[in-house]
């Protein structure tokens, strides 16, 4: 879920959008700063699942089709174009759009990245995360990287750094590490620290959403090496991190009691490939909603095949029937 969502309301009101339009496009309008990039004959989008939507916004809908008619209307708008492929939604900001945090006059209401390295607030503390190598201050970045930046654009196509700490709330896939890490791996991080490395962008990855979501460092040894060796070499080297990170965000009972095990992952990683590429976690309860609609659909089948079956014998009762 996502925790904080900054709303303009000044651009709100001068496009004519409503409270629940509002909150949707604040969150599109970040989408850049972690979505998964797709391309397609109509350019770069972004991929963001229905679903994901209405997981990360509870306060705006829980019916993805809802959530659909909110983003037809952002589109009817001018704020985003929409488009899809046959397993999720894809979306990118307008020119319009990526106006959404500039002044009047054009100029930009908030500093951008590049404007921060090297400055300081008057007081002395850093406001944002601003130099290479260093770590923000405790819980300065409670959303997904670059919240709050003047224009997204300034981020699309790039991958996103890890996160400071472990105060960080992960979204799936978000935590891609950049060949140059914006902010310095700690120090207590076991395992490689050598970005060179094979295995480092996969662990850094699977560390980070491991710490976020129980506390600790992950255990390191030669074994977990080895099993996130045979991740890459499964799925590649640019998949892997992106998945082992979606790997830990999945809500599965069975995941949670083994405190989302490497073995597990590397076991059925095609799988967990699938669900975040799809942005669909599955879970046991999720597999038997879908064994039960199967179920009630072959039924319904197989009465309809005996009415006819009745009725091509002229209405006579078959008692084999």
């Amino acid at each position: 879920m996502q925790y904080t969502v900054t709303i303009n309301q000044v651009k709100a009101l001068e496009w004519g959008l409503n409270a629940q339009q509002a909150l949707l496009f604040a969150f599109v309008y970040e989408c850049p700063s972690w979505a998964n990039i797709r391309e397609s004959a109509d350019g770069t989008f972004y991929a963001l699942a229905k679903g994901k939507i209405a997981d990360e916004l509870p306060l705006l809908t829980d019916k993805p089709d809802t959530v659909y008619r909110m983003l037809l209307a952002l589109k009817k708008a001018g704020l985003i174009e929409l488009s899809s492929t046959n397993a999720i939604t894809l979306v990118r900001l307008t020119d319009k759009g990526r106006t959404w945090n500039r002044k009047v006059d054009g100029s930009e209401k908030y500093p951008t990245r590049e404007e921060l390295v090297g400055k300081k607030s008057e007081a002395g503390s850093e406001k944002n995360p601003s130099r290479v190598g260093k770590k923000s201050e405790a819980g300065s970045e409670k959303n997904p990287t670059n919240q709050g930046t003047s224009n997204q654009g300034t981020n699309q196509g790039t991958s996103n750094p890890l996160p400071a700490g472990p105060a960080t709330p992960s979204a799936p896939g978000e935590l891609i590490v950049m060949s140059a890490p914006r902010v310095e791996i700690p120090a207590d991080m076991p395992g490689p620290k050598d970005r060179n490395c094979k295995t480092f962008r996969a662990w850094a990855n699977y560390a980070f959403a491991y710490r976020n979501r129980y506390s600790v460092w992950p255990v390191w040894n030669a074994s977990v090496g080895g099993m996130l060796g045979k991740l890459i070499d499964q799925l590649g080297a640019e998949e892997a991190p992106k998945v082992a990170a979606f790997y830990v965000s999945i809500n599965d009972a069975r995941l949670v009691n083994d405190c989302h095990s490497l073995n597990t992952l590397i076991a059925k990683a095609g799988t967990y490939r699938t669900q975040w590429a799809t942005g669909r976690q599955m879970n046991a309860t999720t597999a038997r909603q879908i064994e039960h609609r199967q179920a009630n659909l072959s039924a319904g089948e197989e009465a309809a095949r005996r009415i006819r079956e009745r009725r091509s014998n002229g209405g006579e009762r078959n008692e084999f029937l």
